[in-house]
């Protein structure tokens, strides 16, 4: 008896220490969470292209069809932002986003983010800047039920060959993403939606094993070919 007392006393005192250690680890930072492409290779490297963004806002659901949607707190503070970069107005209902939004891709998505350049402004970082937003909004939007999947796809699609016909490569493409947001910033333009980041930490990622900027082949299969014309 005495034996299975002293047993239980270490045990008790085990998982105490166990608990206490576990309420004393601080949260998670925003965007410590692997994220994690789960689609076909030809759609993860249409959604790598916005992988700073959706990886420091924790959207897991960006690049995993499995995994859980938006919760409320995530699609509310993605809405604003999405609208701003989609010329919608800030209080048009869901609705009507929906009724607005495909004829409003389908005639401008390759204007978004490059209208308001400025003469002194670098064209290849606006470009890979441009092309990183509307990776990241038209698949939030399909998030927030404001698109079909099927014409999502065909946007990202042509986002995608748009910007693999403009950069040679990962470390291309993520040095002028990284000039971009910080000419875009400088010209007192907002990007709320935005993480900054420098060729230094670039570097960091295109060296982590499992980064999708390292795993994933910059160059593969056409992503988007335009239908023939007669």
């Amino acid at each position: 008896m005495i034996t299975l007392a002293i047993i239980g006393v270490f045990g008790w005192m085990i998982y105490a220490g166990v608990e206490r250690l576990l309420k004393s680890r601080p949260p998670k930072k925003p965007g410590s969470a692997k994220l994690r492409y789960k689609f076909d290779a030809r759609q993860n490297r249409a959604l790598a292209l916005a992988h700073p963004v959706a990886q420091a806002r924790d959207l897991a659901a960006f690049a995993n069809p499995k995994a859980p949607g938006l919760t409320p707190q995530q699609a509310q503070a993605l809405r604003a932002s999405l609208l701003h970069i989609l010329g919608l107005r800030a209080n048009i209902d869901d609705d009507a986003i929906r009724a607005a939004l495909p004829d409003l891709l389908r005639r401008q998505w390759f204007r978004i983010d490059l209208e308001r350049l400025r003469p002194e402004d670098d064209a290849r970082a606006a470009m890979a800047f441009a092309s990183a937003r509307v990776a990241f909004a038209v698949r939030s939007a399909t998030l927030l039920g404001w698109l079909d999947p099927a014409l999502q796809w065909e946007v990202l699609y042509q986002n995608a060959q748009r910007a693999s016909d403009c950069f040679g490569s990962w470390r291309e493409f993520g040095a002028a993403l990284a000039r971009g947001r910080q000419q875009w910033i400088a010209g007192a333009r907002a990007d709320s939606l935005g993480v900054a980041f420098d060729e230094a930490r670039l570097a960091q990622w295109l060296g982590t094993r499992g980064h999708p900027w390292r795993s994933m082949a910059w160059h593969g299969q056409v992503l988007f070919a335009a239908p023939a014309t007669p």
